[in-house]
């Protein structure tokens, strides 16, 4: 508030005018959710047929014996359970630094953002995730038990990513221990996981699209919710980590639901 007083006394209105008149930075770290964004629509518009063609071909290999189209599955899975977590943990000092310079935190340190995006409902969408995994896996490994330790192990990692996601928006009591967590690098790193998870995400959404009937058979309307509610449930889920800095931006959600047209459009017109 004080700043604000300032800028309107005369000396810094005319420096902050010219700063609203700037075009925004999108490669800047504030902006980082509306460059994600923008990244999936592109890839989903120029790449993603492929990427899935990629995904099935891997899969026919995986269900004909084939050893290494079993890892990279199995890798693919595990990335889509371990990159959110570890994203989380390297980004969230650098987050909370962030907002401390930010106007719009209490000053108990609780963030705007709020509870909007509930654990049990993000908990739910990986653990449908992680049901729809296992029955995969039940195909590829039909004589061993591997498919019911798979479910055990992602029902109990969810839980713990799920802390571990929503400690993400908890203010740290401390600094880290380790120099790399308050580096800048980890923060780019934290990105990275969380970029890459989103893709790895798309893949097996567009996948989804491509195979579940309820998105082919009866009326437009019935397709055109369970496909809007579906799609837009996991993109939420892979993109909560950048909501908190552009949820009051009208612009967000419009990159959003860009991200998520070239799927939808893709589908419903098919």
């Amino acid at each position: 508030m004080v700043k604000r007083k300032k800028s309107e006394a005369g000396h810094d209105s005319q420096p902050s005018a010219i700063a609203l008149k700037q075009p925004a930075n999108i490669f800047a770290q504030q902006n980082r959710g509306r460059l994600l964004d923008i990244l999936i629509f592109l890839v989903n518009l120029f790449l993603m047929q492929l990427l899935v063609r990629l995904f099935l071909y891997v899969v026919r290999l995986a269900n004909a014996g084939d050893v290494i189209a079993r890892t990279g599955l199995l890798l693919f899975y595990l990335g889509m359970l371990v990159l959110p977590s570890l994203g989380a943990i390297l980004k969230r000092w650098h987050f909370h630094q962030r907002v401390k310079r930010q106007e719009g935190k209490d000053e108990d340190g609780c963030l705007p953002f709020g509870c909007m995006f509930l654990p049990f409902a993000y908990l739910s969408v990986n653990m449908w995730i992680t049901l729809g995994v296992s029955l995969t896996l039940l195909d590829l490994f039909p004589d061993s038990a591997f498919a019911g330790t798979f479910i055990a192990f992602g029902v109990i990692y969810n839980i713990v990513q799920t802390i571990l996601v929503f400690r993400y928006f908890i203010p740290p009591k401390r600094d880290p221990a380790s120099d790399f967590l308050r580096d800048p690098r980890s923060e780019i790193l934290g990105d990275a996981c969380i970029f890459l998870n989103m893709i790895l995400y798309q893949i097996l959404l567009n996948w989804g699209a491509l195979v579940y009937p309820g998105f082919h058979e009866g009326s437009f309307k019935d397709r055109f919710l369970s496909l809007i509610i579906f799609a837009l449930l996991m993109y939420m889920t892979g993109r909560i980590f950048f909501l908190v800095e552009d949820i009051r931006h009208p612009r967000t959600w419009l990159t959003i639901l860009l991200a998520n047209s070239v799927l939808i459009l893709r589908v419903m017109l098919a």
